[in-house]
């Protein structure tokens, strides 16, 4: 266990999830409050390119299995080699993306990451931390396995985003 650390799931889930708690007030650095997404959560995700391919309904089944969350200026969201298990979209403030302690790009609002984890559960390939205060939705991938399980054409739809995010990153790679 590392130093400091006195919370025995720090190691197993990322520190965003293990800090505080569900609905508890997180460290100096960490999360705040979390907030349930509320009405305005269907037209949010809907801005959310990964989502847009899903109908009213298919984004008010997410909507309701969505939260809100913050986090404070130099707060890790997600660390690299972590198990996954979340997805995020900014809606405020901004983020850094560091591989192996290098910045690799920035975050804001309407971006989003934790997409390939929402869909295989694996560990996350890169450190997300909170540039700025930050606010984001979040969505655990055991609900929203329960809403692909219920509704298949919502992976589906989510798919077909995710290849077309390979097929430009692989471009950019090659071009």
């Amino acid at each position: 266990m590392r130093q400091g650390v006195t919370d025995p799931l720090t190691g197993m889930v990322p520190r965003a999830i293990a800090a505080g708690g569900v609905g508890q007030r997180a460290t100096a650095r960490g999360r705040s409050e979390d907030r349930p997404l509320g009405r305005r959560g269907v037209d949010l995700l809907a801005t959310v390119p990964l989502f847009a391919g899903l109908s009213k309904r298919h984004l008010r089944r997410l909507a309701e299995h969505a939260d809100v969350v913050s986090f404070r200026e130099r707060a890790f969201i997600v660390r690299q080699d972590q198990p996954g298990g979340t997805f995020y979209v900014i809606l405020e403030g901004e983020a850094k993306v560091l591989r192996d302690g290098r910045t690799i790009g920035t975050l804001g609002p309407g971006d989003f990451f934790g997409e390939i984890s929402l869909l295989d559960g694996g560990p996350r390939t890169a450190d997300v931390v909170a540039a700025t205060p930050l606010t984001a939705i979040r969505i655990f991938k055991k609900a929203f396995d329960r809403v692909v399980a219920e509704e298949p054409s919502v992976a589906a739809a989510i798919l077909a985003v995710v290849a077309q995010r390979l097929r430009r990153a692989e471009r950019s790679l090659n071009g």
